[in-house]
């Protein structure tokens, strides 16, 4: 069964130009990809989050069955990182995925199973890895998921990232939203060509991870060049995935409306999300945010319900994303300050959730009741 959506209108206001902000939680166009085009006009999203949360996710109506409201896989934990495929997990379910499956190395399975009983998970290989064994009993598995979260925690052994480059494939084959994050993207940096030209995956590195990205691609920089500039030139070379640069205003890749297909040379640009974030900087807050949007984007799966609304845009998902988990570390770190950790920013998801996109706004009956 897919994921199942509410009906409405297509979600996506565009506008023409720069410098749109229309405050909190809210996005702001600061670059555009000028080499391609004369004017460097481009569509830019300016919906906020709130509006995304409540076109895409599954009513609340008590007519679904387990697993409709999503279903996301976590491929990554090694013997020496065990937390990071808990946070995406455990953040996927927070933000309303019904169903999350851990893959993960024989030393992991079992702690990550003492952490939450609300995670199935399946040890896929053991040791050094063997890239045969994790591949096949990781896309024996594809056909249940909405989305595929790939690298928190995975390690770098050759054999374990030559078998995530098999399930990479293996998803691209079935059009599976994937999100990469972390030592996923240490994979993409070594072979580019794995992830190049699928559009329907998000890339999730912070600075330095996006200079490794360069280096793969055989960009250069210098260190006058805004970060901005670097974005887009990883975006143009890798021609498909959507990027978010993770940093202290996060920035994410878009490309301008009408330039995706057709022939016509894309037009990119980026955008930042103006939420605030925490000034608390502790380990697990990236896990958190790749299932935040491992969540979000399974409700944008085709053929489950929810391309209807406004078609494929990873930027908007990004976005949202980008919103519920600054919101959320903002309202831990209010209640821990300095003690703010990862688990604290899982307990205040829900509640964010719940401030953007109220349970009664997924609901047709109630929101029928609201407006008489």
């Amino acid at each position: 069964m897919g994921v199942r959506h509410r009906r409405g209108c297509s979600f996506g206001q565009h506008c023409f130009g720069l410098g749109v902000i229309l405050g909190s939680g809210s996005y702001l166009l600061l670059r555009l990809d000028s080499t391609l085009s004369g004017t460097g006009l481009m569509a830019c999203t300016v919906s906020s989050a709130a509006r995304f949360l409540q076109q895409v996710a599954p009513p609340l109506d008590g007519n679904s069955h387990k697993g409709q409201g999503g279903r996301v896989g976590v491929l990554g934990g090694s013997k020496e990182y065990t937390g990071a495929p808990y946070y995406a997990g455990s953040s996927a379910l927070r933000t309303g995925a019904e169903l999350v499956y851990v893959f993960t190395a024989e030393e992991a399975a079992l702690p990550i199973k003492s952490y939450s009983p609300e995670l199935m998970v399946t040890a896929v290989y053991s040791g050094a890895g063997d890239a045969a064994k994790l591949a096949d009993n990781v896309v024996s598995q594809l056909p249940r998921l909405h989305s595929l979260v790939i690298g928190c925690g995975l390690g770098r052994q050759a054999a374990v990232l030559e078998g995530t480059a098999r399930v990479i494939a293996a998803a691209r084959e079935r059009g599976l939203p994937i999100v990469i994050d972390a030592d996923g993207l240490q994979l993409i940096a070594e072979r580019p060509s794995v992830i190049a030209g699928y559009d329907r995956a998000l890339l999730t590195p912070n600075v330095m991870e996006l200079r490794k990205l360069m280096g793969g691609l055989g960009i250069a920089h210098t260190e006058s060049e805004d970060l901005a500039s670097q974005l887009i030139s990883v975006c143009r070379a890798l021609d498909g995935p959507t990027v978010l640069l993770k940093g202290r205003q996060d920035l994410i890749s878009t490309v301008a409306e009408g330039s995706r297909g057709g022939g016509q040379a894309k037009r990119y640009g980026v955008v930042s999300c103006m939420e605030p974030g925490a000034p608390r900087r502790s380990g697990g807050l990236g896990d958190v945010l790749a299932g935040t949007l491992a969540t979000l984007v399974a409700w944008l799966q085709p053929g489950a319900g929810g391309v209807g609304i406004g078609g494929w845009n990873l930027t908007d998902a990004a976005l949202a994303g980008c919103t519920l988990t600054r919101r959320s570390c903002c309202a831990a770190f209010k209640r821990r300050k300095r003690a703010m950790t990862a688990p604290d920013v899982l307990e205040e998801l829900g509640t964010v959730f719940e401030e953007l996109c109220p349970a009664e706004m997924t609901n047709p009956k109630q929101q029928m009741q609201h407006k008489l």
